[in-house]
């Protein structure tokens, strides 16, 4: 009885930490499975795994951590004198000349560890020195946490030795992360980005002509002439019209007899793609007496076998500046999130016109103004002695607004996740009408 007793102790001094570790996880995600459901849950997770690299990241993290934690604290006996070798072994050999295994798990298994723990957590691309020196410094910490552990539940021995290898592992993973991150570094200022313009509409409030070829200075310049000059100062290396059939010979004749020639000499790729009315998945079908060619979501998809790298959306008929194009270039080099989509964003009294309503996206944005939570699209907003108005509403002449420029990260010589994403939306939204 005595022996039993015994085991049973043990089991629970054993296991009640960890099992209060796994009880306070389960009640962290226990509202989310309540309120929506284990499967719905269990598929958004499986979506995240399958389109997102950064929850990728993190699950190899949480992977290898409970690998960690398993070796060294869950799986483990009791042990009756945890502290009897507190120096441990250092070197490579054992003092009776046996391969230090031990040793070297320890260091192994704290390269991924600390590896996917900056890439999934940190999301860091400058090599910032403090970040190296916190993640060592982590890595210290919780080896020390894990020895005592060890210590205080007698399911191993303290050793000096495993928080050394242990933080030396920690080290190498984020040592390798950074070599990473300058070789990436390095090929992403090679890397091809596309300007995407689109200039497929019918412009049917203009009047006559084609609106996105109608010159806009003494010089005979429009619009996209400014755009593209701005844009292969910022760093753009290729350009993809999106164009109708019906305007390709005015086009080609005003924009790329002029283009292609200064393209060659500055090594700036030029194509273009055709919006087609008709152009949409195979169950689908285009109302009677439609000539207008679809929205934005169809001009892009459009260039979608055109585009491998990351790129920025643009209309043809609106300025935009140069500080707006740097600034996405600059975002497009950065690494992101596979669902990752910048916007750039103006203030509306400054998109304002002297000569009548304008179109705009007013934004409503959190974090400080970095990221857009709702975009509204707003008709007819004219200018007004003390701000702006549109349909007889005030409108505050400070608030963020889209003029239609955004940006998809991509990697290298991959299609854009947007694209092939916004390509299966349409076909599930086709399907379900069907």
């Amino acid at each position: 009885m005595q022996a039993v007793a015994d085991d049973v102790f043990y089991s629970i001094y054993q296991y009640l930490g960890f099992g209060l570790i796994f009880a306070v996880i389960c009640m962290i995600a226990l509202p989310e499975v309540e309120y929506e459901g284990l499967k719905k849950c269990l598929i958004h997770q499986w979506h995240k795994l399958r389109t997102d690299k950064i929850t990728r990241y993190k699950f190899a993290f949480f992977t290898i951590l409970f690998m960690v934690l398993s070796r060294t604290l869950i799986c483990r006996n009791i042990w009756q004198c945890p502290w009897e070798n507190i120096i441990g072994e250092w070197g490579i050999f054992t003092s009776d000349g046996t391969l230090n295994t031990e040793g070297m798990l320890n260091v192994f298994l704290f390269v991924p560890l600390a590896y996917f723990g900056v890439l999934g957590f940190c999301q860091q691309d400058d090599l910032d020195k403090e970040i190296l020196f916190n993640i060592v410094k982590t890595s210290f910490g919780f080896s020390c946490l894990i020895e005592i552990c060890q210590l205080f539940f007698r399911v191993g021995t303290f050793q000096l030795s495993d928080i050394f290898q242990n933080t030396l592992g920690g080290f190498i993973g984020v040592a390798v992360w950074a070599m990473q991150q300058k070789i990436m570094k390095r090929r992403r200022k090679n890397m091809k980005t596309t300007l995407l313009i689109m200039a497929a509409g019918i412009g049917s409030r203009f009047g006559t002509g084609i609106k996105q070829l109608e010159p806009v200075d003494d010089a005979g310049h429009i619009i996209m002439d400014y755009s593209i000059h701005d844009a292969i100062e910022a760093g753009f290396n290729k350009i993809v019209f999106v164009i109708r059939r019906d305007i390709e010979a005015d086009f080609r004749e005003r924009i790329g007899s002029r283009l292609e020639p200064v393209c060659a000499r500055l090594g700036v790729e030029l194509a273009y793609a055709f919006q087609d009315l008709h152009d949409i998945p195979a169950n689908g079908v285009v109302p009677e007496g439609r000539g207008k060619p679809w929205g934005t979501g169809q001009a892009v998809l459009a260039a979608k076998d055109l585009i491998h790298e990351p790129f920025i959306v643009i209309n043809a008929d609106d300025y935009y500046g140069k500080e707006a194009f740097r600034q996405l270039h600059d975002w497009l080099q950065l690494p992101h999130e596979d669902t990752a989509i910048a916007m750039a964003g103006f203030i509306l009294k400054n998109t304002l016109s002297e000569h009548g309503g304008v179109t705009r996206g007013i934004c409503k944005v959190a974090n400080g103004h970095s990221h857009v939570t709702d975009v509204v699209e707003t008709s007819n907003i004219i200018k007004t002695e003390d701000g702006a108005m549109a349909d007889g509403v005030r409108l505050d002449p400070e608030s963020y607004v889209s003029m239609n420029m955004w940006a998809f990260p991509a990697n290298e010589d991959e299609a854009p996740a947007f694209l092939t994403g916004l390509s299966r939306f349409l076909r599930r939204q086709f399907r379900q009408i069907r």
